[in-house]
């Protein structure tokens, strides 16, 4: 059975939305929208409801958006509107965050420094493993491009022993 949903209109000033119905767009996964003047809020909101995930919309997500979609999948439509507007997203799960593309990078740069720092200076851990059906060499040759610039393995082939030294940074 179809059943149909349709957006008529949604006056925002002098914006309108129309979208085509849900089973249509569902069957072929594409969906059509036609706005004009539209806060970019409401319209990446519209976007969310029709991709059936979390929205959460940084505070710098401002401004209007004026777009016509015909027969585009609904996160093509949205990182469309994203990409004219300055802004990014990033998807984890059913949640989709948004905010200025230079937020992200800023926190992207945050973690890889605080992440290496976290390799500079961590303390370093060692482990001992004894292996019974394996020879230590080939195990320790595996491991070693693994590690970090200050993590060493070594190897007692009498015991057939590896002792891997490395920090532990998550």
């Amino acid at each position: 059975m179809r059943v149909s949903r349709i957006l008529t209109a949604l006056l925002l000033g002098s914006s309108l939305i129309a979208l085509a119905p849900e089973a249509a767009a569902a069957d072929r996964g594409k969906i059509d929208v036609d706005v004009v003047n539209a806060d970019v809020r409401n319209v990446l909101r519209l976007f969310a409801d029709i991709g059936h995930v979390n929205l959460v919309l940084g505070d710098d997500v401002t401004g209007s958006v004026t777009v016509r979609f015909v027969n585009v999948a609904w996160e093509t439509a949205m990182r469309s509107v994203l990409s004219v507007k300055g802004l990014a997203m990033e998807r984890t799960g059913n949640i989709v965050l948004v905010q200025r593309a230079e937020a992200f990078a800023s926190e992207r740069a945050a973690r890889i420094s605080a992440h290496e720092l976290c390799l500079a200076t961590a303390p370093l851990h060692t482990q001992v493993i004894r292996l019974s059906y394996a020879d230590a060499e080939q195990v320790a040759a595996m491991i070693r491009p693994t590690l970090t610039k200050r993590g060493r393995v070594m190897v007692d082939t009498r015991t057939n022993t590896i002792v891997v030294t490395d920090v532990s940074c998550d």
